[in-house]
């Protein structure tokens, strides 16, 4: 099984300010550690939402496109890896250890259909 973990962002990534040294070297190496455990499908970071577009359908079938920034930062995300591993479990496993590296960024962790 596939598992997506999205890394939410924060006001300061946002602003385009760049993340604390120390929890970036913490969370390089959980990556590190899902490599060489042989689960880690693709881990990527994100540039913050003014450098994006939305696309939303106010009327069925006609989309609208916003550019970025968007206000709600908490629904944002920063970052994200796939992950392929036997169980939902084991994925929340490997979302612990991110936490472990940065405690102040929550993980949504989804399960990608095959």
């Amino acid at each position: 099984m596939r598992y997506m973990l999205l890394h939410k962002t924060n006001d300061n990534l946002e602003a385009g300010k760049p993340p604390d040294p120390e929890i970036l070297e913490r969370a390089d190496a959980v990556l590190e550690e899902m490599r060489q455990a042989g689960v880690l499908v693709l881990g990527e970071g994100l540039m913050p939402s003014s450098r994006g577009a939305r696309v939303t359908f106010p009327v069925p079938g006609q989309p609208r496109v916003i550019d970025g920034p968007f206000a709600e930062t908490k629904e944002l995300v920063a970052g994200v890896s796939i992950i392929r591993v036997d169980s939902k479990e084991e994925a929340v496993r490997w979302a612990l250890r991110f936490a472990e590296a940065d405690p102040y960024t929550p993980i949504d962790i989804l399960e990608v259909a095959d």
